[in-house]
């Protein structure tokens, strides 16, 4: 079923039977229904289309004996998409990141139903690729 104790098809609806299969989310959510023999097999949920706002993206390369080179920016901005390829001449050994994000998510013009006691957003999870090129430009 739709409900009960968990928030399932919010921001959205049910439809007219209340089961989790005709959910229909809001707009600027996707459903996203789990099936197989997992834990949550049979649940749908809505969730936010929008991806979070990576504001700055300090990354350090650090050395064996403590060398290190950082990322740097040819423009004013610390974003991650004006970040330069990085050249040292040692190998690292730690790869340091110091990121900030931006989220906001708006759900008061979506209305509750009443078993949605209150709701939260936010970001539970990143990954980070590293490209490591040799200095012929192979993948390494």
């Amino acid at each position: 079923m739709c409900a009960w104790n968990n928030h399932y098809c919010w921001p959205g609806n049910c439809g007219v039977d209340g089961l989790t299969q005709d959910c229909g989310c809001a707009v600027g959510y996707r459903k996203i229904s789990v099936y197989g023999a997992s834990i949550n097999s049979g649940e749908t949920t809505c969730q936010p289309t929008q991806t979070p706002s990576i504001l700055t993206c300090d990354t350090m390369a650090v050395g064996p004996r403590g060398e290190s080179k950082r990322a740097m920016s040819l423009q004013a901005s610390t974003a991650c998409e004006y970040l330069q390829d990085m050249y040292g001449n040692f190998q690292p050994s730690v790869m340091e990141f110091d990121m900030a994000s931006e989220f906001f998510i708006d759900v008061t013009n979506i209305p509750k139903p009443a078993f949605v006691f209150e709701s939260n957003f936010g970001i539970s999870d990143s990954l980070i690729r590293i490209k490591h090129m040799a200095i012929n430009g192979m993948n390494v």
